[in-house]
């Protein structure tokens, strides 16, 4: 079996993933009316985004993590606890070195309403290329990883996973598709326009979970047909599924580019879709090219 040149990153990522998912139950021991324990320390850091108490903790535990093992690389974390450069909308990342990009919990409305749809991401990039992805929700105790060059290409729970290859239009297609946080009333309008659309083709099934990271796990172990988001919150969300989606024999292209173009690492929001090649096109096809920009 090859080992992948970046086998050190991926068992830290993992041990890493494993330990925030026991601090992220631990804030969800008692739930009462339907939400967590955590609901009374929850903060709003715009609009209708919220951040809560688990999600500093749990990017201030990983983020030590990482530089003990690896005091040179840089983090990029969602919540600011990893001292880390922010770029603006829409620069991108720095073309050499070794960088990690962490959410600690994405899907942090879920979290806050007992919604199990919750995960930890964490993405490892060398020269501007993610190489390390792990995902780990820890409600259903279900760790997907992958490691560019390892051979063995994704893995949940220790078991080989592939995209859906069965999917090859919109009409065989179980589609995810995220809309934000965002409530400008000109993205709203072009948001729901684009799920009329694909109804309208035959789309066979439609959902939404509110996770961006869990999202692009469940595309690449076959569970979801295809992942679509115009605006998704920023790398951190995006970063460790793209690299389990590629590994498990998908693309990743960036809609707002148009199709067949790979999504880059970008500061700000950005726009992703996901899945098997065939899928991913008519998916795109059919939406066409959104023209909001944040």
């Amino acid at each position: 079996m090859t080992e992948s040149p970046y086998k050190s990153q991926l068992d830290l990522a993992k041990l890493a993933a494993l330990e925030a998912g026991k601090i992220i139950r631990s804030y969800n021991s008692t739930a009462v009316a339907g939400r967590s324990n955590n609901s009374a320390t929850v903060c709003i850091k715009s609009g209708v985004d919220l951040v809560t108490e688990a999600d500093t903790h749990v990017e201030k535990v990983i983020t030590e993590m990482i530089k003990k093992a690896f005091p040179e690389d840089v983090i990029v974390g969602e919540e600011d606890q990893a001292e880390c450069p922010k770029g603006g909308q829409g620069e991108a990342f720095p073309a050499k070195g070794s960088i990690w990009c962490v959410d600690p919990i994405d899907g942090t409305t879920n979290f806050v309403h007992n919604y199990p749809f919750v995960a930890v991401s964490i993405g490892y990039i060398h020269d501007s290329i993610p190489r390390v992805g792990v995902v780990y929700n820890p409600f259903t105790d279900s760790l997907y990883e992958a490691a560019e060059g390892s051979g063995v290409g994704t893995l949940l729970n220790g078991e080989p996973v592939r995209v859906d290859s069965v999917a090859t239009s919109i009409k065989d297609c179980l589609l995810v598709n995220n809309i934000g946080h965002c409530r400008d009333l000109d993205f709203a309008d072009e948001s729901t326009a684009r799920v009329n659309k694909w109804l309208r083709a035959g789309l066979r099934g439609y959902r939404a979970s509110g996770s961006a990271a869990q999202n692009l796990a469940h595309v690449a172990s076959g569970q979801v047909s295809c992942y679509y988001e115009h605006g998704y919150g920023g790398p951190w969300d995006v970063c460790a599924g793209m690299v389990l989606v590629k590994e498990a024999g998908g693309v990743v292209w960036d809609p707002s580019q148009g199709v067949g173009v790979d999504l880059q690492m970008l500061f700000g929001k950005g726009s992703v879709c996901a899945g098997g090649r065939k899928v991913v096109e008519d998916v795109l096809e059919v939406a066409g090219k959104p023209t909001f920009t944040f």
